[in-house]
């Protein structure tokens, strides 16, 4: 699914671990409750995508945009394992 156009799309509680989502497109995109450990988002686009209670351990978001590790903290479940937008690893 890698530079998969998904913006607006409702992906609520979908199971998507250890997908290829690089490079795709998930503005808007509806992500609450969504299993996204260890799941590839480099470069993905996120800009107003709701992350509420996703679960992004383990999850790539090296250069991903439109969101801010201060929002991923605030919103995601887990984080745990998480490489970060900025390629730091969350603890």
């Amino acid at each position: 699914m890698s530079h998969a156009a998904l913006q607006d799309a409702n992906l609520s509680s979908a199971f998507l671990q250890d997908a290829d989502l690089s490079n795709a497109f998930l503005q808007n995109a509806n992500l609450t409750y969504a299993v996204l450990t260890d799941t590839n988002l480099t470069d993905a686009h996120l800009r107003d995508a709701n992350l509420t209670d996703a679960n992004l351990a383990g999850a790539n978001l090296t250069g991903a945009t439109g969101v801010t590790q201060e929002t991923l903290e605030m919103q995601a479940r887990d984080l745990e394992g998480a490489t970060m937008p900025d390629g730091s690893k969350h603890p």
